[in-house]
């Protein structure tokens, strides 16, 4: 069959004349940079590694947020004195209250000497301060800054071991504070500890930043990659940390034990 013809009257077009109502197809997404990519991707590798060590210690300082709840005698006294002087310029406006005015600015002052003289008395009975901090200023500060560098360029399962030890460090190094030293947890379990953060945590993540990003995945000659031995020195450190914490554990219970035993050795026998 013949294909018809045409007709001169008509005018074709190869694409939709109306725009508006012709199908559109799917947009195609804008590629997107690698350096945009490679900074997404450190920033949401910082933003999983969370707060620094050094505010995460600051945050469990006990006595900080008592202290705000406290009223300093001082405050107390001027309060009293405040409430004498109001309530004696009431008073004095009637005949009767020239005694009682007279009473209260008495009140007054006796507050204000006892503001003073428990000033004093804290300022005698104060105690001594405590020794310096386990970790000063310029540790804290490394550590944060190994976290952060290694966070921002480990790979996703050095990235996930990096936060489990962080959080068993920060976990111990609160505990310190308030733990003695007994048979269960030694000296040297605390010292482990402090060196920890100290020195074994960033120089095993510094001697990782100082090899080539490049280079990092691929096995050496006489052992396993950068990236292996990462792994294994974390897993390693994390490890110490935990058994250092179950021992802590052991000694508080151990404490309760031992109350225990004394209070069953001061009941009365029946």
């Amino acid at each position: 069959m013949p294909e018809p013809k045409p007709d001169s009257r008509r005018a074709y077009a190869s694409a939709p004349v109306n725009q508006r109502t012709a199908p559109r197809e799917a947009a195609k997404p804008a590629p997107v940079h690698a350096s945009l990519r490679a900074r997404v991707q450190k920033a949401r590798q910082r933003q999983l590694l969370g707060p620094p060590v050094s505010e995460l210690l600051a945050r469990g300082t006990p006595d900080a947020t008592q202290r705000q709840g406290k009223l300093h005698p001082g405050v107390i006294a001027a309060a009293v004195c405040a409430v004498a002087s109001v309530s004696a310029l009431v008073l004095l406006r009637s005949d009767a209250g020239l005694a009682l005015a007279a009473a209260l600015g008495t009140l007054g002052g006796a507050a204000w000497l006892w503001q003073r003289r428990s000033q004093r008395t804290a300022g005698e009975t104060m105690p001594p301060p405590a020794g310096p901090p386990l970790f000063d200023a310029q540790a804290l500060r490394r550590i944060d800054e190994a976290f952060e560098a290694t966070a921002t360029t480990a790979p996703e399962p050095a990235l996930a071991a990096l936060l489990s030890l962080k959080a068993a460090a920060v976990r111990m190094a609160q505990a310190l504070g308030s733990t003695p030293v007994d048979g269960d947890f030694t000296l040297e379990d605390r010292m482990y500890v402090v060196e920890s953060l100290r020195r074994y945590i960033p120089d095993t993540l510094g001697a990782y930043l100082q090899v080539p990003a490049a280079q990092r995945a691929v096995p050496g000659a006489d052992g396993p990659s950068a990236n292996a031995l990462l792994l294994d020195q974390l897993a390693l450190l994390q490890s110490e940390l935990e058994q250092r914490e179950q021992r802590l554990h052991g000694s508080a219970v151990e404490a309760l034990r031992r109350q225990q035993r004394f209070l069953q050795s001061k009941a009365t026998r029946g």
